[in-house]
């Protein structure tokens, strides 16, 4: 209910004040998947939840989960807390019932807002989720800055398909780089506007 009083109630206000345009949404099944994207701002996994058709469960830092309003969101959304800095598998295991109950599970595998492309920052745990459950990853471009009433761009990437597997870190680490460099292909796969 909560969530979707802000896709649609909030979500209404605020593509006003920052507009978007949507390339290659794909046909989205009834199936869990994971969606990733770069991390631009605060407001990304907002304004992705109101443009996607399918509820997200996002996985967000616990830091966000320490502020009472904002922890009231997060709760309303059904977000999972993660902690950046150390292990979490308490966070690892509510992912895996999450794709496991056939949802949308979203990751922004940088950890935090960017300004510099380095592939190699992205955290292999998206890759580990996705292999070890054999769940497609949904891979989107965020083009542009949040600044008011000039659009930006969501470029959804082809859809990655997991198959069931056991990998060692290397390769998880390898193959979230090659996903990372797919994701900011989306630039140029249409013209970089921003």
């Amino acid at each position: 209910m909560f969530y979707n009083f802000l896709k649609y109630i909030i979500g209404f206000f605020l593509r006003i004040i920052y507009p978007y345009e949507v390339i290659n949404m794909p046909t989205i099944e009834d199936k869990a998947y994971v969606l990733i994207a770069n991390h631009k701002s605060n407001l990304d996994p907002l304004i992705l939840s109101i443009l996607f058709p399918r509820k997200i469960r996002w996985m967000a830092k616990k830091e966000l989960f320490e502020t009472p309003f904002i922890k009231h969101v997060m709760k309303g959304v059904d977000a999972i807390s993660v902690d950046r800095d150390n292990g979490d598998a308490k966070s690892t295991l509510q992912a895996i019932r999450v794709i496991k109950g056939g949802e949308v599970l979203g990751i922004f595998p940088e950890g935090t807002r960017v300004k510099r492309i380095d592939y190699k920052a992205a955290k292999p745990g998206t890759v580990l989720l996705a292999a070890r459950t054999g769940t497609d990853i949904i891979p989107v471009y965020i083009e542009g800055d949040y600044k008011p009433f000039r659009k930006r761009r969501y470029i959804f990437r082809e859809i990655i398909p997991f198959e069931k597997q056991k990998l060692t870190e290397e390769e998880y680490s390898r193959k979230m780089e090659k996903i990372m460099e797919i994701i900011y292909e989306g630039r140029q796969s249409i013209g970089d506007h921003s």
